[in-house]
């Protein structure tokens, strides 16, 4: 057993993975209000920034509104953290996650500041824009509705990514 242990190989990408799933579940276990005032202080909203909340273009990628919208994240942090870390290094893969994160949140903000963000969305669009972009000719399959396996090059999945999330900020 210890040698199993001692073979799981730490990585970033399975810590913001994880640190992810415990701010999930610590949510879950509040009630209807607990999961309101999380929302609330540590979501990314216009009024919180303006009330001086300057943590939550940061936080805000931690918090998610439901299973779904995790486990579709953490999919994606997954495929694209792994191959990002490794090309990247493990500070500046974090540093990259997070800025483009707190990039994609204030833009979202700027747009409608009448809104609270939550979840790592934006982080995750921008690992794979950045993946796409090293690695614009690379190979990959993509699973459409997680379930048909499309074949692809890197910049395709980069480029509907870019797509799907204008449509998506301006529906």
């Amino acid at each position: 057993m210890f040698n199993r242990l001692n073979s799981i190989q730490f990585t970033a990408t399975k810590a913001l993975i994880g640190i992810n799933v415990l701010v999930f579940v610590f949510k879950e276990m509040l009630d209807r209000r607990g999961r309101i005032i999380v929302d609330d202080l540590f979501g990314l909203s216009g009024e919180g920034l303006m009330s001086g909340m300057v943590w939550q273009p940061v936080t805000y990628q931690f918090v998610h509104a439901g299973l779904f919208h995790l486990v579709v994240n953490m999919i994606g942090l997954w495929f694209a953290g792994n191959i990002l870390e490794r090309i990247v290094g493990v500070r500046r893969f974090v540093q990259l996650f997070l800025v483009v994160g707190i990039a994609g949140g204030l833009l979202q903000i700027i747009y409608d500041s009448n809104t609270v963000l939550v979840g790592a969305s934006g982080s995750v669009c921008g690992l794979i824009a950045a993946f796409s972009t090293l690695y614009p000719r690379m190979p990959i399959t993509v699973l459409l509705f997680f379930v048909i396996p499309v074949k692809m090059q890197a910049m395709w999945l980069g480029i509907s990514v870019v797509i799907l999330s204008a449509l998506l900020l301006i529906s």
